[in-house]
């Protein structure tokens, strides 16, 4: 009988224990995020453009929010490892990734069950778009002014050879989508896997190939160099760095792509931790300090809010594997 006070008084610490948890004040509070250092998953090689602006974003980031921010590399399977390691984490705010195009493609290709469903965007930070470079000597010799002049060539002339990247890359369907708009069935050229940009402008610089496909940043020293040609690019309009190269929509051809990147979080990390950060990282890509550094580096500048920014994941998801699918990749 000594013991029923004990025990009732156990119940009633206990039920006032279990309904102070449920209470939505009680749960564990967002209001003060963040509390701690913060992870932000890079997909990509160390010293590559993501992992570039992964670093300056983490650096600005760290002073916007007053806690440490790391960028880790996590590498391999065509983006699959890193892009994972950032979608399969705790939903708490604390692992971060900086997502990139491939995100669009994995589960399409079978790299990965990963997509734009599994992730909540913060904000996209950069959009590079892509262009045809070719050899000057070949754009003389042909008659090359633009890329539709490159291919009618092509019409009459299957089998050129292109590469920028790896088979489903970026650069690859952006070949695929310019040639899907111009009628033309993808087996008219020859697409030969590299190592990335840099690898096929050497390829194009000797003439072992016959064109590339890559972002207009990266083939950037060649074209003011004059030792590569553009033969549009692939943008909404023309780019203040380069303007004298046109848009494919001024040359006939209603195509854009870019490589896009942008920080997600896991599906499920609350309403408040996403706006703590979007309103950091909007904060950062207004500012003087982020516009100077990207304009230095050459990456372009373009900037969705979270709701945004998950509306163009789930359209590009889309229209990614269209292009695959019409490709024959998938």
């Amino acid at each position: 009988m000594k013991r029923k006070p004990t025990t009732l008084l156990m119940f009633v610490l206990s039920t006032l224990l279990v309904a102070s948890i449920a209470v939505p004040g009680c749960a564990p509070d967002t209001a003060d995020y963040p509390t701690k250092a913060i992870t932000l998953v890079c997909p990509w090689g160390a010293g590559g453009g993501t992992d570039r602006v992964a670093r300056f974003l983490a650096d600005q980031l760290s002073n916007e929010l007053g806690q440490p921010v790391a960028v880790i590399n996590q590498t391999g399977g065509n983006g699959a490892v890193g892009h994972n390691a950032g979608a399969l984490a705790d939903p708490d705010g604390y692992t971060l990734c900086i997502s990139t195009w491939e995100l669009s493609i994995l589960r399409h290709m079978g790299w990965s069950d990963i997509a734009h469903d599994n992730v909540r965007g913060v904000a996209m930070v950069n959009l590079d778009p892509a262009g045809l470079m070719v050899h000057p000597s070949d754009a003389a010799a042909h008659g090359w002014e633009n890329a539709v002049d490159w291919i009618d060539y092509v019409k009459q002339n299957p089998g050129l050879e292109v590469s920028g990247t790896g088979t489903g890359g970026v650069w690859h369907v952006a070949l695929l989508g310019m040639l899907a708009e111009a009628g033309v069935s993808a087996d008219q050229v020859e697409w030969l896997p590299s190592t990335g940009a840099a690898e096929g402008i050497t390829w194009l610089l000797g003439q072992h190939i016959d064109a590339v496909t890559c972002s207009i940043v990266e083939a950037g020293p060649q074209l003011e160099a004059g030792t590569l040609v553009a033969l549009g690019t692939m943008s909404e309009e023309r780019l203040a760095a380069f303007p004298d190269i046109p848009t494919m929509r001024e040359v006939g051809l209603d195509w854009q792509l870019g490589a896009w990147r942008g920080i997600t979080v896991p599906a499920g990390t609350p309403d408040e931790v996403v706006e703590v950060l979007h309103d950091a990282i909007h904060r950062i890509v207004m500012s003087d300090t982020w516009i100077n550094w990207m304009e230095d580096q050459g990456f372009g500048q373009f900037y969705l809010n979270s709701a945004d920014f998950d509306t163009f994941m789930a359209q590009d998801y889309a229209a990614g594997g269209a292009l695959l699918e019409a490709g024959g990749l998938i």
